[in-house]
């Protein structure tokens, strides 16, 4: 019984940090996915004020794309998609709304964003649509649009930074007539009501922007580890230029935030399991070695010295770690393998409805490493012999009168 409440314990360890560190997984790249991807390239000061009229020059665009393409680079980055960003109004004949524009190239844009892969009705831009435009859902419905409704677009033509704007043509305001050629439903309450895909050229053409010139580079990694290293790269790359490269720890620290906090809680939440398995343990332990007070007097009787008593107490203990481990260890990988291939479908658990913080994907699937389980093993192990200890000094301390009076 007490190898298998520390196996249970172990393998209860393996199957949360394996759950965790996939839904962690998960939550990234679906997070990045709807945000700037695993890095992202902005004019410098981007990030704070969030202006639209901050671009990025044409020559940093054409630079970093060239820059990515190197053989070394290409077997690391997924994809790499300019965006230009501004707000707007879309209106259609029944409502109006404002919006987040998003000008991207149809051919780069799903190799970065999820939007792409969210199309529930229609299809995504493509350069045969020049005038079409992708919302979402709850914005479809709050103008009462569908597939082929025409909507006009309002926005104010981007001031450029050291121009003259005298003559007032960046407050200008400008509107062009598109078409919906895709609505897309994410789940997520801000992006489905609030952000548009369009071409790149029309938004350049809208907004008034020299051709290549956008608001931002959005890279998407192969692995999200690499991340700080392309960040690097790029800055090196870019030395002199006024831009920001980020990390998506930068670009979206609430996201990172969030991470954080659930680590810390989860990490408790391990360890109280842990602390509950240990004291049950060393309860089972130390009843053992109170009830064989009889047979550790007849050792002591027989010539054995404290020492020795205590040496066997804890070879008895490692031996029960030993097995305990191999349980754990055989019902924590079933476990985590079979979340690994079909996942835990968390729609079954929340029948009522998915929490907003896991409408990105409802089947959560486990991820655990190597070092998890070295390190979910040492620390189980660790925890076994030091509780062992105890037990042990009471064992060594057996008085022989009063132990084989016992009998």
């Amino acid at each position: 019984m007490t190898a298998l409440a520390l196996g249970l314990g172990l393998a209860l360890l393996l199957i949360s940090l394996g759950l965790l560190d996939g839904g962690h997984e998960q939550t990234i790249a679906a997070g990045v996915r709807f945000g700037p991807g695993h890095v992202v390239i902005q004019a410098k000061g981007y990030q704070d004020s969030g202006s639209d009229e901050l671009l990025l020059p044409a020559q940093v665009v054409s630079r970093t794309e060239a820059f990515l393409q190197t053989p070394e680079l290409k077997q690391i980055v997924r994809g790499v998609s300019p965006r230009l960003l501004a707000t707007g109004l879309l209106s259609s004949s029944a409502n109006s709304a404002g919006v987040k524009i998003t000008g991207v190239n149809p051919q780069d844009e799903p190799a970065v964003s999820l939007i792409p892969e969210r199309i529930v009705e229609g299809t995504y831009l493509s350069n045969d649509k020049p005038s079409g435009v992708v919302i979402g859902a709850e914005l479809a419905h709050k103008l009462e649009i569908k597939i082929g409704s025409r909507v006009v677009l309002m926005t104010q033509a981007l001031r450029q930074p050291g121009n003259d704007t005298k003559n007032g043509a960046g407050e200008e305001m400008q509107s062009t007539l598109l078409r919906v050629s895709g609505i897309f439903r994410t789940g997520l309450q801000a992006v489905d009501a609030n952000i548009i895909h369009l071409p790149l050229p029309a938004a350049q053409a809208l907004l008034g922007v020299p051709d290549g010139q956008v608001t931002q580079v959005a890279i998407l990694l192969q692995q999200e580890g690499a991340s700080p290293m392309i960040a690097r790269a790029l800055l090196k790359q870019l030395a002199g230029e006024p831009v920001e490269v980020l990390t998506w720890r930068e670009s979206i620290p609430m996201l990172a935030q969030i991470l954080g906090l659930d680590h810390a809680f989860n990490y408790i939440m391990n360890g109280v399991i842990l602390a509950m398995v240990g004291l049950g343990i060393l309860n089972t332990i130390l009843m053992r070695v109170l009830e064989r007070r009889y047979e550790f007097g007849v050792c002591k009787a027989l010539g054995l010295r404290p020492r020795q008593l205590a040496v066997m107490i804890i070879g008895e203990s490692l031996a029960l770690t030993a097995i305990s481990l191999a349980l754990g260890l055989a019902l924590g990988l079933s476990v985590n393998h079979y979340f690994a291939t079909s996942g835990l479908d968390l729609r079954w658990i929340f029948k009522a409805g998915l929490p907003p913080a896991l409408v990105f994907d409802p089947i959560l699937y486990s991820r655990l490493s190597s070092n998890r389980i070295i390190w979910s093993v040492s620390i189980v192990f660790a925890m076994a012999t030091i509780i062992s200890f105890y037990p042990a000094l009471k064992a060594a301390r057996t008085e022989l009168p009063d132990a084989l009076k016992a009998l």
